[in-house]
């Protein structure tokens, strides 16, 4: 969910700001379904609005992407450079996520709620996302949080599968990144097609089997689509070869598809599971690769410095936001009111969310990575990596530029 980091063993490149910027469009699609809408707005909108969870897909995906493009030479071979890779990405998500399970603690304290000790440890631990529980995973402390469970398994699993990535990439070409992104997409459709048939996909999301514990919030179920954006991030140099009208197309098409469907969709399991991410795996995939370009209208909108401004400080909303919209509903700005006044609090609500998102960023989540980042560094220096120097070389070798950490 978190932005692109400098720090850690990638080669330092051009940000790409559309995406940057879209991670402010999913992340206010979060939270505009947790908010809701007035009840006055016509079905059709608030259909799209009720469907802004398809954010949480979207920043798996995203996060396959970026780590991708900015870590193509990563292998867990590399043990100190994977450390230090690890390192950098418990920086950036988890210092203000254990700021809002703290916080939710301590609010409960303030409301003489009950505690729920172990659930509190799957928080901090960030495994609270692997529980059947529904209450557990998503709604005793901070619920959004559920998802950085998920981030962390893939951060964990991606200095084993970029080499095999790039590798394929090296070996096969264009040909092997699309047999990879479509065999994930693929496996996907798949798993969606069994929760359907099989009537998983009616469970309500408490029960443990539902299509919600696990083609949603399940890391197993949702590591096809991050694997997608680890294959077209290899791809990227070929999208920067179309046109512009291929761009505007793709995104035209690919915006469209995504909320006319959102309109359109009817009740029941078959459309929730779909939601979960198997319908826009592949619309996703394409349009992720067209708006990496920064080419394109819908581009050009989410690299403007507002949207990439909002998209730096996403994931401070999309972690923060949660508890304060439960604080909120006492008042319930949004839904009571007549008129006009149900419109005006809703655009107070997320205006006072992006302040409050912004703050975090500015005052908690980057203060705690750079932190982190320096004591890291500093150990770096102090422990200089061992060279290991061949005794009797066969012959002079000229070494290779090292790669900047």
């Amino acid at each position: 969910m978190s932005g692109t980091t400098t720090f850690g063993p990638h080669e330092r490149r051009p940000e790409l700001k559309a995406l940057t910027g879209l991670r402010a469009v999913a992340a206010i699609a979060v939270v505009v379904s947790h908010v809701g809408v007035p009840k006055s707005l016509p079905h059709p909108l608030a259909q799209i609005a009720h469907w802004g969870y398809i954010g949480v897909p979207l920043f798996f995906m995203l996060s396959g992407v970026v780590l991708g493009y900015n870590y193509p030479q990563l292998t867990y071979k590399q043990h100190r450079r994977t450390i230090k890779f690890y390192i950098a990405r418990i920086a950036r998500v988890m210092p203000l996520y254990w700021v809002m399970v703290i916080y939710s603690a301590l609010l409960y304290v303030s409301v003489d709620h009950q505690q729920y000790p172990k659930v509190f440890l799957m928080n901090i631990f960030g495994v609270q996302t692997w529980s059947g529980d529904l209450l557990a995973a998503q709604s005793r402390y901070n619920g959004p949080g559920w998802s950085i469970g998920a981030e962390l398994f893939f951060y964990f699993l991606f200095p084993f599968v970029v080499p095999l990535v790039a590798g394929a990439a090296k070996r096969w070409g264009a040909k092997a990144l699309l047999l990879i992104a479509g065999g994930m997409a693929l496996v996907s459709l798949i798993l969606f097609a069994y929760f359907v048939i099989s009537g998983r996909a009616d469970l309500p999301a408490a029960d443990p089997g539902s299509a919600h514990r696990w083609l949603y919030r399940n890391p197993l179920c949702q590591l096809p689509i991050f694997l997608v954006g680890v294959a077209i991030s290899f791809l990227l140099p070929y999208a920067r070869q179309w046109s512009d009208l291929t761009h505007h197309v793709i995104q035209t098409l690919v915006l469209a598809y995504v909320l006319v469907l959102a309109m359109v969709r009817g009740e029941g399991g078959f459309w929730g599971a779909g939601s979960f991410g198997p319908f826009f795996v592949i619309p996703f995939a394409v349009a992720l690769m067209s708006l990496a370009s920064d080419r394109g209208w819908f581009a050009r909108i989410l690299r403007t410095r507002p949207m990439v401004t909002l998209g730096v400080a996403s994931y401070a909303l999309y972690i923060t936001h949660r508890w304060f919209v439960w604080q909120l509903s006492t008042s319930d700005p949004v839904t009571k009111g007549h008129d006009i006044a149900p419109y005006v609090g809703f655009v107070v609500t997320i205006c006072v969310l992006l302040l409050i998102g912004e703050g975090a960023h500015r005052y908690v989540e980057e203060p705690a990575r750079r932190w982190i980042v320096n004591m890291t560094n500093r150990w770096a220096r102090k422990f200089p990596a061992r060279r290991r120097i061949p005794a009797q070389p066969a012959a002079p070798v000229q070494e290779r530029d090292s790669v900047s950490v």
